[in-house]
C-alpha cells in the first residue's frame, strides 16, 4: 500500500450514496485529507444476493488502497479453465484458460465475490480512512452555490447544498452523486429527469450454498471454475458463490431496482437441461438503456455525478463494479491536487473528460458481450460456436503463452488501465501547465494563450482540444 497524498486545500465533500461508488470515492478522498460524508437514504448497507466480478483494473485500485489481504480473505480467484457451455445440448463448445501470462499481463488478479462481502469491505475502508457515514438520510433537494455580485450578506450561500426528506440542510465544498441510475442528484445537474428505454433484458443473480454445489450435475464446475452457459435469448455465468443470469423475457411487470424473493420454480432456463437445484429464488433487475449525458456536473461544477449516476451500465456485467470504482478513483486522484476552492471547476472537468470515454467504452464491451452469448440460431451463432469449439482444440494442446496473449490481447489492455496514473498523467501534462499559466506573465514570458480544456466527444471517440 502506497501512502496517499495529501491534498493541499481540504475540502468539505457530501457524497449521496453509499453503494460502491460512494463507498469508493470516500476511500480515496478520505485518504486525500478531505472531510467526507456519506448520507445513504437506507437505514443499512444494501446488500444484494449474487456476485460481483472484480477484473485485474479493479483488484490494483483495491490492492493500492491497502484491502488485498480481506480480497484473499473473501474472495474467489478466477483459474483454471472457464468451459463455455450450450444451454440447449448440454454440450461444452468451449474454454478459456486463466493462464499465468495473462494474469501478469494485467498486472493483478481477477476476483470473484459476494456482493455483501465487498460492501461490508469497503464501508469499513471508507470509515477507518475518516470518512462519516449516515444512514436514513433521504435528499430530496440540491442547491447551487449562489454567487452574486456586491457585498455578502448574512444570507448569502456561496457553497451548494442539500435538503433532507426531514428538513435539515447541509452545505459542502463539493457534492457528489454516487446514488445509482435512478439518481436523485441527477435531475438537479441535468435541470430535467432522464426517460430510459425498457430494453426487454433482465438479470437475475442468486447466492448457492458452496455445500451444495457439488451435487448439481449442471453447476458442479464452479466450485473449481468461472463457468459460462449460452443459449438463445438468455445466458448464465457460474461462479463459487453466485450465478447471474440474462434473459430477454419481454416482461413489462418487472419493477426497477433490484427486487428480492423472485421465486426459483418461475424460471425455466433450458427445455433439454434440468435446471440449478437448491437456488430458493433470485433478485432480478430490468436492463434500462439510459441516455447519454452531456455534462456530469451542473454549470458551477460544484455538483457532479459519479458511478451509474453518471452513466448507468447493464448489471451485474463484468466492468459494472469498474466503472464505479475507476471513476471514483480518477476523481478522487484528482482531487488530491486541489489548491482552493476555485480550483475545484477544473479538476471536476478534468475528472470527466479522463472517466466519460473510458466509462462509454466499458458500457459498450460489457453490451457487445452479452448480446454475443445470447445469440439466436443463425449465421451469428454458428460463426461463435466455431471460434469456440477452435479455441477448446488449442485449449486441448496446451497453448503457448504466445497463444495465450495474442487471443488475451484485447482483455490484457483493458485490464492493464489503471486509474490512479489516468488521473496523474492529466495532471502532469495540463493541470501543471495550467497552474503555471496563472502566475504572472513576467514570470512566464512565453505563455501567450490560456491553459486547453479538453473535450471528449464519445461518439466518435475523438479528442478535441479547444481554447477557452
Amino acid at each position: 500500500m502506497s501512502h496517499p497524498r495529501q491534498a493541499p486545500f481540504k475540502l468539505d465533500i457530501i457524497i449521496v450514496g453509499a453503494a460502491i461508488a460512494g463507498l469508493s470515492a470516500a476511500i480515496g478522498l478520505a485518504k486525500s485529507g478531505h472531510n467526507v460524508r456519506l448520507l445513504e437514504r437506507l437505514p443499512q448497507l444494501e446488500k444484494v444476493p449474487g456476485g460481483v466480478r472484480l477484473p485485474p483494473n479493479v483488484t490494483k485500485i483495491f490492492i493500492r488502497w491497502g484491502l488485498e489481504e480481506e480480497l484473499c480473505k473473501y474472495a474467489s480467484l478466477a483459474h483454471g479453465l472457464t468451459h463455455l457451455w450450450d444451454f440447449e445440448t448440454g454440450e461444452i463448445i468451449g474454454c478459456l484458460e486463466w493462464a499465468d501470462a495473462v494474469i501478469q499481463e494485467a498486472g493483478a488478479n481477477f476476483y470473484m465475490i459476494r456482493h455483501g462481502d465487498l460492501m461490508e469491505i469497503l464501508y469499513n475502508a471508507a470509515v477507518r480512512a475518516g470518512a462519516e457515514v449516515v444512514f436514513d438520510s433521504s435528499v430530496c433537494l440540491v442547491s447551487p452555490p449562489l454567487s452574486s455580485p456586491g457585498p455578502k450578506t448574512a444570507t448569502s450561500r456561496e457553497r451548494p447544498s442539500v435538503q433532507l426528506s426531514d428538513g435539515t440542510t447541509l452545505e459542502a465544498d463539493l457534492i457528489i452523486g454516487a446514488d445509482g441510475q435512478n439518481s436523485t442528484v441527477r435531475p438537479f445537474v441535468l435541470g430535467k429527469a432522464l426517460e430510459p428505454k425498457v430494453t426487454g433484458t433482465i438479470a437475475f443473480t442468486a447466492n448457492i450454498p458452496t455445500s451444495k454445489i457439488l451435487e448439481d450435475d449442471i453447476i458442479s464446475n464452479i466450485a473449481t471454475a468461472y463457468e459460462t452457459w449460452m443459449g438463445p435469448r438468455r445466458c448464465l455465468f457460474g461462479q463459487e458463490y453466485a450465478v447471474h443470469l440474462y434473459w430477454d423475457r419481454d416482461d413489462p411487470d418487472v419493477p426497477e431496482g433490484w427486487t428480492p424473493n423472485l421465486p426459483a420454480r418461475t424460471l425455466r432456463l433450458s427445455d433439454s437441461t434440468s435446471d440449478p437445484k437448491y437456488i430458493d429464488s433470485y433478485s432480478w433487475q430490468q436492463y434500462l438503456d439510459w441516455p447519454e449525458i452531456e455534462n456530469w456536473s451542473d454549470g458551477s461544477s460544484r455538483i457532479v455525478l459519479l458511478g451509474e449516476a453518471a452513466r448507468p451500465v447493464i448489471p451485474i456485467s463484468t466492468q459494472s463494479c469498474s466503472v464505479c470504482v475507476e471513476s471514483a478513483t480518477v476523481l478522487s486522484t484528482l482531487l488530491s491536487y486541489v489548491c482552493g476552492i476555485d480550483h475545484i471547476p477544473v479538476l471536476v472537468q478534468a475528472y470527466e473528460t479522463v472517466s466519460r470515454e473510458r466509462t462509454e467504452f466499458l458500457h459498450r464491451l460489457e453490451l457487445a458481450h452479452v448480446a454475443r452469448m445470447m445469440y439466436p440460431p443463425g449465421p451469428e451463432r454458428t460463426a461463435r460456436n466455431q471460434d469456440f469449439k477452435a479455441l477448446l482444440n488449442m485449449g486441448q494442446l496446451k497453448w503457448s503463452d504466445d497463444a495465450y496473449l495474442g487471443l488475451w490481447g484485447q482483455m490484457c489492455k483493458i485490464w492493464a488501465y489503471n486509474a490512479f496514473d489516468e488521473a496523474d498523467d492529466w495532471w502532469v501534462q495540463w493541470g501543471m501547465l495550467r497552474e503555471r499559466s496563472l502566475l504572472p506573465l513576467h514570470q512566464n514570458p512565453n505563455i501567450e494563450r490560456p491553459f486547453p480544456r479538453l473535450q471528449v466527444n464519445v461518439t466518435t471517440a475523438q479528442t478535441n482540444r479547444s481554447y477557452e
